[in-house]
């Protein structure tokens, strides 16, 4: 029975890979505006915001992957699964963050033991007004091929609107059997101090020598710098899929594993902005094996860039053990600091 049960998944979530490309939707530029939200309180004068990539519910500290050397395709099963996202879930409800960005925030199908982890986060968060953006997903397919996988932006107060900023693709290694929609998924909100907003990105992964990875970066950056130039204070946060600090955490993980791993190119940052990272706790973990600490390579590669006009107040990893995803949670907060040419916050660009 279990061996039956064994191919019946594989054949199920084959079929799903294999229809992605085809019924997967090409990505349009789109903007949503919201109904009036709480103002932020008077009383506040900093933002706290929180990274995170879930590993839809499905890499943690068990699993490992077979596009990172491993041999799996799922995870170990669906009572990992379910732990992992009730967990999750159960972390961000408490996190207390004013904007809380998540990555391979997943709908229950095939790749998570059709566990719905949006479905937990979402209720954990309803006081929040929230976006979604599926960057990988299937189109016209009925359960249980259905794959709904991306971006979620949660905000608490002032939130203006959303919208989606295209990414390139072209050089993702994916683009045949599976193909992903880039784009970053930009929140205007009305802070304290004046108008900020807030990007949630994930790059590509496996382009070769990061340079796909590192235009998208450099695509976003350009976009956010014109807002910027209208009077926005920008942060971006997310998986950048680079190297934003240097790390020497011990490992034993074998090098051909680890061609992956590509520095974020300083060069591209435009005058005045600048990265704020965790050195001191690794926020990602390499998936050739199940992770034990000292042996699977980790390093920094979620954090924040930010723009002039904020301050950083602090930055933070938050050390999980990789238990429930292959990525592990980075808190900042921020302060608004002075610039000229403020935006009217109403009039987002």
């Amino acid at each position: 029975m279990r061996v039956r049960a064994a191919l019946a998944t594989a054949v199920v979530f084959c079929a799903g890979l294999i229809a992605v490309h085809a019924c997967s939707a090409p990505l349009k530029e789109a903007t949503r505006t919201f109904p009036a939200h709480p103002e932020w309180p008077q009383s506040m004068d900093t933002i706290s915001v929180i990274t995170w990539n879930l590993g839809y519910s499905g890499l943690g500290r068990g699993s490992d992957f077979f596009a990172d050397g491993g041999r799996s395709w799922l995870p170990p099963g669906p009572g990992t699964t379910r732990e992992s996202a009730d967990a999750i879930a159960a972390w961000l409800g408490d996190s207390d963050a004013d904007v809380i960005l998540t990555q391979e925030n997943a709908r229950a199908s095939v790749v998570n033991f059709w566990t719905d982890l949006k479905g937990r986060t979402d209720r954990a968060l309803a006081d929040y007004q929230a976006q979604f953006h599926d960057d990988f997903r299937t189109r016209y397919l009925p359960p249980p091929l259905r794959i709904s996988n991306g971006m979620a932006t949660y905000v608490r107060h002032g939130r203006v609107r959303s919208e989606i900023w295209p990414m390139p693709s072209d050089g993702d290694p994916y683009d045949g059997l599976i193909r992903r929609r880039y784009g970053a998924l930009a929140t205007y909100v009305e802070g304290p101090g004046g108008c900020w907003v807030m990007v949630n990105l994930h790059t590509s992964a496996f382009d070769e020598g990061g340079a796909l990875r590192k235009r998208q970066v450099a695509a976003v950056l350009e976009r956010a710098n014109e807002a910027h130039g209208q009077g926005w204070r920008v942060v971006i946060g997310g998986d950048f899929n680079l190297r934003l600090v240097e790390t020497a955490f011990p490992h034993t993980t074998e090098e051909q594993y680890l061609d992956w791993i590509h520095d974020f190119p300083d060069e591209i940052l435009p005058e005045g902005w600048r990265i704020a990272a965790d050195s001191s706790v690794p926020s990602v973990r390499t998936n050739e094996r199940p992770f034990e600490a000292g042996q699977n390579y980790t390093t920094v590669i979620d954090g924040f860039l930010v723009s002039p006009g904020v301050e950083v107040v602090s930055v933070a990893g938050t050390p999980m053990g990789f238990r429930h995803s292959d990525h592990q949670p980075v808190r900042a907060v921020f302060r608004s600091a002075d610039m000229p040419g403020a935006a009217v916050c109403s009039e987002a660009p």
